[in-house]
């Protein structure tokens, strides 16, 4: 099961994006709320989270600058999407990595960390690539404008 999900899963993180409302987004184009389904959110709901995010703009934080395995990519669905292409190989060990944390958000409120990161080995070559974002404890919102590109390679 570890790769037959992974092209169905770019091409959902490629083709769906939905984000939060513009009131908990200050200066993110407005797009659908995106809510979690459990709380503090299971490794499922941090997965579903990012693909429903995936029309999010990489312009939404400095650290998703020229993150993209092509000039191109304008949203965190193409950056990761990028990314889980490379994994196709059955000869590799690649693998989804999920974390969720408590913590706080910039205004203050409480909220789950969410981070999920494409891990990938292939002797010498090793990387993890991904995104960190905040789900608002409250009721399961995920802070679009909390999005951060994470990884290294």
């Amino acid at each position: 099961m570890r790769q037959g999900w992974l092209v169905p899963v770019a091409l959902m993180l490629a083709s769906c994006g939905q984000g939060a409302s513009p009131k908990e987004n200050a200066g993110v184009p407005s797009q659908p709320a995106v809510h979690v389904a459990h709380r503090p959110p299971s490794a499922k709901d941090v997965i579903d989270a990012v693909i429903a995010s995936g029309s999010v703009a990489l312009n939404v934080s400095p650290t998703c600058q020229n993150v993209g395995t092509e000039p191109s990519d304008a949203t965190i669905g193409r950056y990761l999407a990028g990314f889980m292409a490379e994994l196709s190989s059955p000869d590799k060990k690649n693998w989804i990595e999920t974390q969720i944390e408590p913590g706080t958000s910039a205004s203050g409120e409480p909220v789950s960390i969410c981070r999920l990161t494409l891990r990938h080995v292939d002797g010498d070559d090793r990387w993890g690539w991904g995104v960190q974002f905040h789900v608002r404890t409250s009721d399961g919102l995920v802070l679009v404008n909390s999005f951060t590109c994470t990884g290294a390679g």
